[in-house]
């Protein structure tokens, strides 16, 4: 995004961000100029506001890298401290996407 000739929202650019590709909060972080625990926040208003649009914030779970225990019921957008299996905390970041529902 190019500051200064873009007027959406941090939410429109992450909305627009995330129809095109599947990133990570550290992705999102990194193109809006924002903190990772912003975009974490951003996000729980996003899944909310893009339902009424008939989309959807799709999500591939954290998962331990080294026992493979994927976190599927997770409903926080922030990262596991630790493995619940193994104890471990090597944990591959969560990704998200935004499409339309059917």
């Amino acid at each position: 995004m190019e500051p200064g000739g873009n007027r959406q929202t941090i939410r429109q650019q992450i909305v627009s961000l995330l129809s095109s590709d599947e990133l990570t909060v550290r992705d999102l972080s990194q193109a809006v100029s924002i903190t990772e625990k912003e975009v974490m926040n951003h996000l729980g208003h996003i899944e909310t506001s893009v339902h009424s649009q008939g989309k959807k914030l799709f999500e591939t779970p954290y998962k331990c890298l080294s026992c493979g225990f994927v976190f599927e019921k997770r409903t926080r957008f922030t990262k596991p401290g630790r493995c619940p299996e193994c104890k471990n905390s090597h944990i591959q970041t969560a990704r998200y996407l935004i499409k339309k529902c059917h």
